[in-house]
């Protein structure tokens, strides 16, 4: 540590990797932010792939070191024998690190109670079955340097679990600002990707599991002519799901690309005319868990930094950063009413449009990854 900023950081992590989801695609961000911040940087993380390998999938900077471990596709197994191989190999290497910094709750509980290592967890949702012994086991620790969550929602929650207060750091998720400097205007985006040139579109991007409110864009998409809805990303079978439903409700004007590279997302959101997050108050994350209160999608601020204005749903998480009529249009959730009349409101009046995307892309400055990470090493 040199007043009180560390020097060298060791990130542990152990997600799905090589998936659509976005646990992988944090991890290698922020491990990109700290190294940016000119910290030494080393990301633990259990892989069946080289870094390079790595690097070019989540298109990063190779600016960190990458450590790799067993990889196991059950997500408990591995979640908790890399917090024990990691914190062995950690321990064996004490004078490499001055802090640790995990998303694995195994690892969090021994570097605290046994290693004695300065630890940042860093939490993404509650609780699961059979944490909330290791929580308790660290939650008043000494080295727990810092409790950070993805929400302001979220932790509350961790507080009503025992967490001092003084511990909690809220640091919603971010954005890399890089990839979206130079993007194409809008004809040469549609041109490069085979859109029509003369349609409003409407996208979505993401994952598009249960409680995303894709089935309100089925649902509204034949009253709006003359408007393509894209639906940008998602699981084969949830995919596969929506476009049944798509046929049987004879929704036309609405299409979907299926998973799509992370790398190539700011160029479908440089194409759209209108940005939607149509979330329900069933809105859900992989797994199935209730994430309405809670959930900082990546998503949001990749929307925001795209410059094009977003039409969400006022749920919790949502309303930490948006407000309506100032960055983005909110709409009530769980109405196809109000979201088609939210999308119409923004197509309709190009001054409010340009306006609330304007003050978005202002806004987001604030929401990179370097900035989260600040947050989480208590740099100011």
């Amino acid at each position: 540590m040199r007043n009180g900023t560390p020097e060298k950081v060791f990130y542990i992590g152990s997600p799905e990797i090589f998936s659509k989801g976005a646990s992988a695609i944090h991890i290698m961000k922020m491990c990109q932010a700290i190294a940016r911040l000119g910290i030494t940087t080393s990301l633990l993380i259990p892989t069946y792939r080289t870094p390079g390998d790595m690097f070019q999938y989540y298109g990063v900077e190779s600016n960190f070191r990458i450590v790799s471990f067993p990889y196991f596709g059950n997500t408990s197994v591995r979640n908790i024998m890399h917090g024990v191989r990691a914190s062995v190999y950690a321990g064996k290497r004490r004078k490499e690190f001055d802090l640790a910094v995990t998303r694995n709750i195994v690892f969090a509980s021994i570097a605290t109670n046994i290693l004695g290592v300065p630890t940042v967890y860093d939490a993404h949702h509650p609780l699961v079955t059979g944490a909330r012994l290791l929580f308790n086991s660290f939650k008043r620790s000494k080295r727990l340097v810092r409790f950070s969550t993805n929400s302001r929602g979220l932790g509350e929650i961790y507080l009503r679990e025992g967490l001092p207060p003084e511990k909690l750091v809220v640091a919603h998720n971010g954005v890399d600002l890089h990839g979206y400097r130079s993007l194409p205007d809008k004809a040469r985006a549609r041109a490069d990707l085979g859109l029509p040139p003369d349609k409003k579109i409407v996208c979505y991007s993401g994952n598009i599991y249960e409680g995303r409110g894709i089935e309100h864009l089925i649902d509204i998409a034949p009253g709006m002519t003359g408007v393509l809805f894209l639906i940008v990303g998602g699981l084969e079978s949830d995919v596969q799901r929506c476009r049944s439903l798509a046929r049987e409700k004879r929704t036309e004007n609405i299409r979907f690309t299926s998973y799509v590279h992370h790398n190539t997302v700011p160029l479908y959101l440089a194409a759209s005319d209108v940005l939607v997050m149509p979330y329900t108050s069933r809105m859900t994350i992989r797994g199935g868990t209730l994430a309405r209160d809670f959930t900082s999608p990546i998503k949001l601020f990749e929307y925001m930094a795209s410059g094009r204005p977003i039409v969400a749903t006022s749920i919790p998480s949502v309303s930490e950063i948006l407000e309506d009529g100032v960055n983005a249009l909110l709409v009530p959730p769980d109405s196809p009413e109000a979201l088609s009349a939210g999308i119409r409101r923004a197509l309709d009046d190009p001054a409010l449009a340009k306006a609330v995307s304007e003050r978005a892309a202002s806004d987001v400055r604030g929401y990179t990854w370097e900035a989260r990470a600040k947050k989480l090493l208590g740099i100011d």
